[in-house]
C-alpha cells in the first residue's frame, strides 16, 4: 500500500444468451495484448454466455461503465454482460445475502476491507492468480497486488488507490493570511489567525482518529494495528493520538464534535454539505483523495478554490503515516463457470484504451499503468484526487490493516473522540478505556 504505479489487465470473455456464468471456453485462441507481456485468451467459440456483473455508484459511474459494457460487447459479441447496479445504501447487505445463499454475480465490485468478512481463508473468491495472463497482472507491482491477497490467493484486482491527504480552502486561508502548512506546528500557528467561530479544518469523529493516529505513527514509527488485525499500539501510543487530537480542539485548530453536529454533521450529512463548510468557516478536510470531488465542487460554485496540502509532519518523524488503501476491488466469483471470460471482460475495461476511456476516473484514478498511459493521453490525469495520490506516493507510509475501517472498529474511535470532545474524559481516561475496548472489538471480528 506504498505506492500507485498500475493496475490489472483484466481479462473476461463471456459468451450470451443460453448461459450465465464464467468460465473457459473451447477453440480458443491466444492474442497479445498491445498493453501487456502477457498472453490473453479470446474466444473463438460460437456459444453465447452472460455474466452478471454487479457495482454501486451514482448515475455519472452507472453511465460510464454502462457505456463501457456497450463497448466490450461490440468488440466481443458472444459476450452479453448483465447489469446490475445500485446505490451505495443496502448494497452491502445484498452482496452479503447473496454470497451466503450463492446467488452473487459472476464479477462484483467490492469494498478492499469486506475481505475479512468474505473471505477470512482466502477462499471467499475465485483466486485470480489463476488468471494471471489473462488478466495481466504485471500491470499492477506487488505491493498493490498484496492489498487483496489472503493467505496466498489474490482475491481481488484493486481497481483504484485512495488515501487521506488535508485539502485546504486557499481563498479562505489567504482571506486570513494563513499559509499551506507543512507541519503539525505550522497548522496550528494557522490557527491563531483565524477569527472566532472559523477553523483551519473540519474533523468528524473518524477524521479526528485517523489524523490523530497518523501523527501517533509519525511519533512512534508503528503501525496502529497489523495486518491480521493485531493492536499494534500501547496505551501509551494511543494517549499520545489522543492528546494531539486534545491539542488541535484547545488551539482551535479544528471544530469540536458538537459545533458540527449542530449543523447535521457527524453521521447525518457530509462535511462537503455543512453551511460552515460551505462559506468558508471550516477551511479545510483530512479527506479520502478519492471523494475530494465532492467537496470543491460546491466551494468551487462560491468561487472559493480547495488545493491540496499534503500531510502535515512532526518534527523527526519516523514514518509519514500516510493512509493509501485499495479504494474498492473487481472480484470474481469463486463458483464462476466461466473466469476468462470475466478476466477478458475486467482486462477490457481496467487495461483497453477503449474500455479505460469510456470509464473515466469514475471509480478514481486507475492503478492501472496501462490505464494511467490511457487516461494521460486523453488529458484526464489531473485535479485534486491526483495531485493527492503524488503525495501519498511520494511519502510513502505504513501497512493499513483491514481492520481498521471496521464498522465496529469505528464506534469505538467515534465513542472516544467524542468523549474527549464533549468533555466527558480525561486523555489519560480516553486512552485506556479506547485500548482496552478496541481489544474487546479485534477479540470478536478476527475469529
Amino acid at each position: 500500500m506504498k505506492k500507485l504505479v498500475a493496475l490489472a489487465l483484466a481479462a473476461a470473455l463471456g459468451i450470451s444468451t443460453l448461459l450465465t456464468g464464467c468460465g473457459s471456453s473451447n477453440n480458443s485462441t491466444s492474442q497479445k495484448n498491445p498493453n501487456s507481456s502477457t498472453q490473453v485468451s479470446e474466444s473463438q467459440t460460437t456459444k453465447q454466455v452472460t455474466l452478471r456483473f454487479s457495482w454501486w455508484g451514482d448515475d455519472t459511474r452507472h453511465q460510464a461503465t454502462l457505456n463501457a459494457i456497450k463497448l466490450f460487447e461490440e468488440k466481443y459479441p458472444n459476450i452479453k454482460i448483465k447489469a446490475e447496479y445500485a446505490g451505495w445504501d443496502g448494497y452491502l447487505d445484498k452482496q452479503t445475502t447473496q454470497l451466503a445463499g450463492g446467488t452473487a454475480a459472476d464479477i462484483m465490485q467490492i469494498n478492499w476491507n469486506w475481505l475479512t468478512s468474505f473471505s477470512k481463508d482466502g477462499n471467499g473468491f475465485y483466486d485470480l492468480n489463476k488468471l494471471s495472463s489473462e488478466l495481466g497482472l504485471d500491470n499492477y507491482p506487488k505491493d498493490i497486488l498484496a492489498t487483496a491477497i489472503v493467505n496466498g490467493k489474490l482475491n481481488g484486482i484493486p481497481v483504484s488507490m485512495s488515501g487521506r491527504v488535508l485539502y485546504i480552502n486557499k481563498t479562505i486561508y489567504d482571506k486570513y493570511g494563513a499559509t499551506i502548512p507543512k507541519t503539525w506546528d505550522d497548522l496550528i500557528n494557522d490557527a491563531q489567525k483565524f477569527p472566532s467561530g472559523s477553523y483551519p479544518i473540519v474533523t468528524g469523529s473518524y477524521d479526528s482518529w485517523l489524523i490523530s493516529m497518523t501523527y501517533a505513527e509519525q511519533v512512534t514509527g508503528k503501525p496502529f494495528l497489523t495486518m491480521d488485525g493485531k493492536l499494534n499500539f500501547t496505551q501509551d501510543d494511543i494517549k499520545t493520538a489522543l492528546q494531539f487530537y486534545k491539542t488541535l480542539l484547545d488551539k482551535k485548530v479544528t471544530t469540536p464534535i458538537q459545533a458540527i453536529a449542530a449543523e447535521g454533521g457527524n453521521g447525518l450529512a457530509p462535511i462537503s454539505q455543512l453551511p460552515s463548510f460551505l462559506n468558508g468557516k471550516f477551511a479545510g478536510q483530512f479527506e479520502w483523495t478519492s471523494t475530494i470531488s465532492k467537496s470543491a465542487t460546491p466551494l468551487k460554485q462560491q468561487n472559493m478554490e480547495l488545493v491540496t496540502a499534503g500531510i502535515p509532519m512532526v518534527h523527526n518523524a519516523k514514518t509519514s503515516g500516510a493512509i493509501l488503501i485499495p479504494s474498492m476491488l473487481f472480484a470474481i466469483n469463486k463458483d464462476c463457470k466461466y473466469p476468462k471470460e470475466a478476466a477478458t471482460f475486467l482486462n477490457f475495461i481496467l487495461n483497453d484504451p477503449e474500455g479505460v476511456n469510456a470509464m473515466g476516473t469514475t471509480r478514481g484514478i486507475p492503478a492501472s499503468k496501462a490505464a494511467q498511459e490511457a487516461l494521460k493521453k486523453a488529458g484526464k490525469l489531473s485535479g485534486l484526487e491526483y495531485e493527492g495520490l503524488q503525495v501519498l506516493l511520494s511519502n510513502p507510509g505504513l501497512e493499513f490493516s483491514p481492520y481498521i475501517p471496521d464498522s465496529k472498529m469505528q464506534s469505538v474511535y467515534d465513542q472516544t473522540i467524542d468523549k474527549i470532545s464533549y468533555k466527558q474524559l480525561t486523555v489519560d481516561q480516553a486512552a485506556k478505556e479506547m485500548y482496552q475496548n478496541i481489544q474487546n472489538v479485534l477479540s470478536q471480528i478476527t475469529k
